[in-house]
């Protein structure tokens, strides 16, 4: 069954590919899911776990640890290191067979649920006795310090690293802090040589749902249960994960959902004023998102599709360069792993037809310049685009585009003609007896002016013209010089590409014969009336001017569209247009940037292990995998 039975757009994410993004994210942006104190942050043996960082990210020596402020301790002007971490981040969509559910979650997974597991460690910087008798007053304090609550204090961030093992440790800040009325002393950071850890596993069910009417939609993502397997007492237990369940389902994860429903269900504009999409979230299928088969499935209808191509092409073409300062050399790369793609995406062929349809629409074509045609100079000047026509997928992998309506927007011709040049005879007007030519008059020629007229005409009105072709969607692995390597899709003409000259008006004979008529009598009118007899007489009247010594047959219109394919219009054009399919229609660098770069943090990036295409008579399906 097509992927796109039940909607225009189809889309699905493995788990397991999810599982890969997350391992990417947490191996090079350590300090999203690891904070700690400055000393910590310093010493990063005292953390609870260890780090499995990128190389890169030792090699740019970014931060493994996201410093945060000493914990105070409640009625003193102490404070403690301590850190905390989330380690080993995974999820599993139904059925499940990548997280083994604590009994408390009920298991096996229920159908259309996922789970999530995340390790959690925390740890505390404790003092030992001996430490901890050295401070003024001793551990148990002789100093007066009013209690104040966590909720009223802003500790400042610490400023210096502190100290380790035995000593006073470090104040922070240098003044006293003020907590209303009441000024407190400083607080002391307590010394440590390590920190009292607690590796915890978190573990949580959910679901996804997409409610509301079409065009009011929103996602509502909902975590179902948490269990906190070794944290004891029962009672800590149950009240925290109660905490999580209220702040995840009625605080964090509305906002989040709504503002994906924002994205994915507003309108839609895409970049460069290319036009807009708004889409709506299927109702055919009993679930949308379903959760099933180890993937989140989506099911999206396209209410409105605008597309505004305009890509100005000449006879040269257009091409991918690679972007500025490189070049992509274009190679094939195979998938090497089997089963189940990480993601895959489908457009129905109906919908493939309106966004591939305004892709050839947007071709616009021009060229100019001149040449001869036998003894004719011809000067054109030449516009176009492409108008209707359908657009069609093919169960063998091609995309047949037929009937194409090609509109010349300027088809003008410059047509220059030389006529024979005609001379007459010198000879003496008043003869001297014995001594010569008192007057002589020389020989004089008309014409031979290369050309002597020229006419213009601009056809662009008046011819009727198709084109038909096939494409075939192509991958390629473009390898970078100077630029990243890419990931390109492509549409490769399955050549020959047809042109149909349907018809060209006969008005065009008579227009065109009319001004070539007009310019020979002007041309000859103008000259004395001897020289026009002359002409006659040589060349003859304009009908044999234009039959015989032009070469301009009958049937003007034939003649016309002969001269116009044999200086390479149609040609250019044909050129143009193959050149305008192969163009990149879709590049994905890789390795893909999912995280910018963000002061002396590297930019978190994803191998793209392999991008598929496939074209049948319903869909084009699009698949690939994300790399370990």
């Amino acid at each position: 069954m097509p992927f796109t039975s039940n909607s225009d757009i189809y889309a699905a994410i493995q788990d397991a590919g999810i599982n890969r993004v997350v391992k990417h994210v947490m191996r090079q942006r350590p300090s999203l899911f690891n904070y700690g104190t400055a000393l910590v942050a310093e010493d990063i043996q005292l953390l609870c776990s260890p780090i499995e960082a990128d190389p890169r990210v030792l090699a740019a020596d970014n931060p493994l640890v996201t410093v945060i402020d000493p914990l105070p301790v409640i009625g003193t002007s102490y404070a403690m290191n301590y850190a905390i971490q989330l380690t080993n981040g995974q999820i599993d969509f139904f059925p499940s067979n990548i997280i083994a559910l604590p009994p408390d979650l009920n298991p096996p997974l229920p159908a259309q649920e996922l789970a999530v597991h995340f390790g959690f460690c925390a740890g505390l910087g404790c003092p030992s006795y001996r430490t901890r008798r050295s401070y003024p007053g001793g551990f148990l304090g002789t100093q007066t310090t009013k209690m104040v609550s966590r909720r009223t204090m802003a500790l400042p961030s610490v400023a210096t690293s502190p100290l380790r093992g035995t000593g006073l440790g470090q104040r922070v800040p240098t003044g006293p802090i003020n907590v209303g009325q009441t000024q407190l002393p400083p607080l002391t950071v307590l010394p440590t040589n390590e920190l009292d850890c607690v590796c915890l596993d978190l573990y949580a069910t959910a679901g996804c749902s997409i409610v509301g009417m079409v065009g009011s939609e929103s996602i509502r993502p909902e975590v179902l249960g948490i269990d906190i397997p070794e944290l004891a007492p029962p009672g800590i237990d149950k009240a925290l994960e109660c905490y999580a369940l209220v702040a995840l389902n009625d605080g964090i994860l509305p906002t989040v959902g709504n503002s994906i429903s924002t994205i994915a269900f507003g309108l839609i504009n895409l970049p460069g004023g290319l036009g807009d999409i708004q889409v709506s979230a299927s109702t055919s299928v009993p679930n949308n998102p379903a959760i099933q088969d180890d993937q989140m499935e989506t099911f999206i209808n396209v209410n409105k599709i605008d597309i505004n191509l305009n890509l100005n092409l000449g006879g040269g073409g257009v091409g991918s360069s690679g972007g500025s300062g490189g070049s992509i050399t274009r190679t094939t790369r195979n998938r090497t792993r089997s089963g189940t793609f990480d993601l895959t995406a489908a457009v129905s062929g109906a919908t493939f037809e309106k966004i591939f349809g305004a892709f050839i629409r947007g071709f616009k074509f021009s060229s100019s310049g001149n040449t001869t045609f036998g003894p004719i100079y011809v000067g054109y000047d030449v516009a176009a685009h492409l108008e209707s026509g359908s657009v069609q997928l093919n169960s063998n992998g091609s995309i047949e585009v037929k009937d194409v309506v090609v509109r010349w927007d300027t088809l003008k011709l410059t047509l220059g003609f030389s006529l024979p040049k005609v001379c007459t005879p010198s000879f003496c007007l008043i003869p001297v007896p014995f001594d010569g030519c008192l007057v002589d008059v020389p020989a004089e020629c008309l014409f031979g002016g290369n050309p002597d007229f020229a006419v213009s005409i601009d056809l662009g009105g008046f011819i009727d013209s198709k084109v038909t072709f096939t494409g075939i969607p192509r991958v390629f692995y473009g390898v970078g010089s100077g630029v990243p390597n890419q990931w390109q899709i492509a549409v490769e003409p399955d050549l020959p590409i047809l042109l149909d000259i349907v018809d060209i008006a006969d008005t065009v004979g008579d227009l065109f014969n009319t001004l070539v008529t007009n310019s020979i009598d002007a041309l000859i009118s103008g000259l004395p009336g001897w020289a026009q007899d002359l002409v006659n007489a040589v060349l003859g009247g304009v009908d044999d001017i234009i039959r015989t010594v032009l070469g301009i047959p009958d049937d003007i219109v034939e003649w016309l569209g002969e001269i116009i394919s044999n200086i390479g219009i149609w040609q250019d054009l044909i050129d143009a247009l193959a050149q305008y399919i192969s163009i990149t229609i879709f590049e994905l660098d890789d390795p893909l940037t999912i995280l910018p770069a963000q002061n002396s943090l590297i930019p978190v990036q994803i191998p793209v292990q392999f991008i598929g295409i496939s074209v049948d008579s319903s869909e084009l399906v699009l698949q690939g995998d994300i790399g370990d």
